[in-house]
């Protein structure tokens, strides 16, 4: 047996499992995120119950792509683009694992909301979900095909979900001078705005590790605390 040959399969085989770890998780997310506005939309407890408990899968997969990556890195040592392919999966897998957890906090607050949509404040969200979710789906898309060009148009899309954010909180912040007794309910949409548009941060932060993985060019990620997680 030709045992270089042997070990560049074995690797590759490796690089592939990763990747489909990644777009696992990718899959995952988008649908949790699609899921929990779907739940709040129709104030379904039992659909946002199932999206908190799933988020335990994602998880998993996460510390499991995460471990994947760094063996590579040990055992392979990989060079040049391999590496940059590697590290970028460990950036991404981490982006998605906090993209399902803004998802999972979503359907969290589906059963504190106790109000009907202020003045057209459900169109904006769903606007905004719409957007978000459709990012995040075609970077994921953009990663499986290794197209830096189509990952750079979801980047160019998350003002589009910046501005919505904006007049969402613009309306909310106006129904709660009008009605100062539902501020606690209000408060939860704020929170549930935060999350989408934070869902797109994540999108546009994967979309340049992405790129990155694919030219070699270096992201420039947005801010992503995890105060932001608060449920």
């Amino acid at each position: 047996m030709n045992t270089a040959k042997h070990t560049v399969s074995a690797f590759d085989e490796e690089l592939d499992a990763l990747r489909d770890m990644i777009l696992e998780m990718g899959s995952r997310a988008s649908s949790a995120t699609t899921d929990a506005i779907k739940a709040l939309n129709k104030r379904d407890s039992e659909k946002a119950r199932a999206i908190v408990a799933a988020d335990r899968d994602i998880d998993a997969l996460h510390h499991r792509a995460e471990t994947a990556a760094v063996n590579i890195i040990a055992l392979r040592a990989p060079m040049a683009d391999d590496l940059r392919v590697v590290v970028a999966a460990i950036k991404m897998s981490a982006l998605l694992e906090r993209t399902a957890d803004y998802a999972k906090n979503i359907a969290r607050r589906v059963e504190r909301i106790t109000i009907e949509f202020p003045d057209k404040t459900w169109d904006i969200l769903s606007e905004m979900s719409s957007e978000a979710g459709a990012m995040l789906t075609d970077v994921v898309r953009a990663y499986a095909e290794g197209n830096a060009a189509a990952a750079e148009t979801v980047v160019e899309r998350d003002d589009i979900v910046d501005d919505l954010h904006d007049r969402l909180t613009a309306k909310l912040l106006k129904h709660m001078i009008k009605h100062p007794d539902s501020i606690s309910q209000a408060a939860h949409l704020m929170f549930i705005g935060k999350h989408i548009e934070r869902i797109g941060d994540q999108a546009t932060n994967i979309a340049e590790m992405v790129a990155y993985a694919e030219t070699g060019e270096q992201p420039d990620t947005r801010d992503t605390d995890r105060e932001s997680l608060a449920a």
